[in-house]
């Protein structure tokens, strides 16, 4: 009866002890787990989003340039960028605006000081920061200068200037303009005969001289 007894002891001694094994391997796999699962999600909290905020897909400045003249980084998505682009036109349209007004007014006062190529531009879906190559934004600068400083007799080589500079800009950018940026900032250039009636005529109104145009239709 004595060793009957002590069996039973024994074998619920054992079971005891597979019990706290189990448990404590059990225990053990959660903490595991858990430790797993906090990780993953600090690793995703920590990770860029890649979905596009915003109307410029979230750039802005020099990274916003860069997306525009081929090198966008990798974490914009390559079906927004078409949109940003069509919006980008109004930010580099009125970038060079603001270049060339500052221009204007510090070479009405007789000043003359190094531009900045990174401006706040305000479009109608909101602000973005812009950036512009150096090189085109002193030649921008100098152009708007030079306007209210130079003859008349010079305003030609200005207008000519002020459009290369724009014209590379766009072409960077792979945006067409729909006019060159002299007729906006310095309006329709004096020299080229305007279109009346069929004849090309002058500023002033009379005929251009033996210039002709000949009416169609």
């Amino acid at each position: 009866m004595d060793l009957l007894f002590l069996a039973f002891i024994a074998i619920g001694l054992l079971l005891l002890l597979v019990l706290v094994i189990y448990l404590v391997d059990r225990v053990n796999s959660l903490e595991k787990d858990t430790k797993t699962a906090i990780e993953n999600l600090s690793s995703i909290a920590q990770a860029p989003s890649s979905v596009a905020v915003g109307p410029f897909a979230g750039l802005s400045a020099k990274k916003l340039w860069d997306a525009m003249t081929g090198r966008p980084p990798e974490d914009v998505p390559a079906d927004s960028l078409g949109d940003v682009r069509t919006r980008y036109e109004t930010v580099l349209i009125k970038h060079i605006e603001s270049i060339f007004e500052e221009g204007k007014r510090d070479g009405n006062m007789g000043v003359s000081s190094p531009p900045k190529n990174t401006r706040q531009i305000t479009t109608l879906r909101g602000n973005v920061e812009s950036w512009l190559p150096m090189p085109q934004v002193n030649a921008i600068y100098q152009c708007g200068v030079d306007i209210s400083q130079k003859s008349p007799e010079q305003q030609g080589e200005v207008r000519m200037a002020l459009d290369d500079a724009c014209n590379q800009l766009f072409g960077k950018t792979q945006i067409e303009p729909k006019a060159p940026m002299s007729h906006s900032l310095m309006g329709s250039d004096p020299a080229t005969p305007a279109v009346r009636g069929g004849n090309a005529v002058t500023t002033d109104g009379l005929p251009a001289p033996d210039t002709k145009i000949n009416a169609t239709g």
